[in-house]
């Protein structure tokens, strides 16, 4: 799809404020959204605050209000390759800081650890070692090792 682009329309910069709905689908045997907020209410977000990932950030940098665009991304332009070094054993200690209910983890939910200066971090909870001490938690992001569509319509550029 080409960028609609009208006389005056106001253009996303590194600065803006944009409402927009936008589609990410995994390009893979058969396509699944990710994400979508094209059947529900747009999203506004603030363009350079960490809001979007940066490669969808790049994306609508230039994109005039209006536009509707549709990406096809490896995923080296995504979200990086899978790394296998990203999948580590956890400490039980560690995951009952932030999780009481620890052992009710069941594989492939996403578990959340507190760190150092009120700094969280997310991963996959794997399973449990053998005694049952700290379990294996995988910390890619879900999306890491996947092409993706990006599909953006912008409605609003302040």
């Amino acid at each position: 799809m080409s960028s609609f682009k009208q006389a005056n329309s106001p253009i996303i910069t590194e600065h803006s404020h944009v409402t927009l709905h936008y589609r990410l689908t995994v390009l893979d045997d058969v396509l699944s959204d990710f994400l979508n907020t094209l059947d529900a209410s747009p999203a506004t977000v603030a363009i350079g605050q960490a809001q979007l990932a940066p490669f969808m950030e790049a994306r609508l940098i230039g994109l005039a209000e209006g536009a509707h665009e549709v990406f096809d991304l490896t995923c080296e332009q995504a979200f990086g390759e899978y790394n296998e070094s990203l999948k580590r054993e956890v400490s039980r200690e560690l995951l009952l800081e932030g999780n009481p209910h620890v052992d009710s983890f069941g594989q492939g939910d996403f578990v959340e650890f507190a760190m150092p200066n009120d700094y969280k971090m997310s991963g996959v909870f794997l399973g449990w070692n053998l005694m049952r001490t700290g379990a294996w938690v995988d910390f890619n992001h879900p999306l890491a090792g996947k092409s993706l569509r990006m599909e953006v319509q912008i409605i609003g550029v302040l």
